[in-house]
């Protein structure tokens, strides 16, 4: 009487290890052709997004231009004739130098949201020995640097940073000049009015 041959426990192992890497290497190709599905989706939506994005952008730079206008004012040179700047040098007690002050008047009907001034220190002879660039007037007041917009008929004074230079040092008296380099400015009629009732 023949019995069927049993399998040696060698045979076995060696069976198990097979069994067992075929289905590790089938769930790793699964698990990576899944991955690559999700990463081609995702792929294809961000490329669609960013071309979206890329065609949507002058419509949306269009689109902010009106408030970025609002805030910041338009460039009107024009208006000008109706801003005076006084720039005079004092005498700074502490560094023995000289600090440039100056005195902004709007004398226009609408509001400058920003305004810059470049500054030059002159010797006696006319040559300039130090310069500054001033923003006297921005479109929000925070702090000392960010001092705010210029309201129409008003007077802004302002004492810029100590010189770097002795007046031993230079020759003859001297003297300031200025330059306005930036003005932009906002209508009345664009800002913002808020009425109050009473009952």
């Amino acid at each position: 009487m023949n019995g069927q041959a049993r399998m040696s426990p060698l045979t076995a192992l060696f069976t198990g290890i097979w069994v067992l890497g075929v289905v590790i290497i089938g769930a790793a190709t699964t698990i990576t052709l899944y991955a690559m599905r999700m990463v081609d989706g995702k792929v294809s939506a961000i490329s669609t997004l960013a071309g979206k994005t890329i065609e949507d952008l002058p419509e949306l730079v269009d689109s902010l231009q009106p408030a970025l206008d609002s805030f910041a004012g338009r460039r009107a040179p024009e208006y000008l004739k109706y801003v005076k700047v006084d720039v005079d040098l004092v005498k700074d007690e502490r560094t023995s130098g000289r600090r440039a002050v100056l005195s902004i008047t709007n004398d226009g009907d609408d509001v400058i949201s920003m305004l810059a001034v470049r500054v030059a220190a002159l010797d006696g002879a006319g040559s300039a020995v130090h310069e500054w660039t001033e923003v006297v007037a921005t479109p929000l007041a925070i702090d000392d640097d960010w001092r705010g917009v210029l309201m129409p008929h008003a007077t802004r004074h302002i004492v810029l940073h100590p010189c770097r230079w002795s007046t031993t040092e230079v020759a003859g008296e001297p003297s300031a000049v200025h330059e306005i380099s930036e003005i932009r400015v906002s209508q009345k009629g664009g800002l913002i009015e808020r009425t109050v009732s009473v009952p």
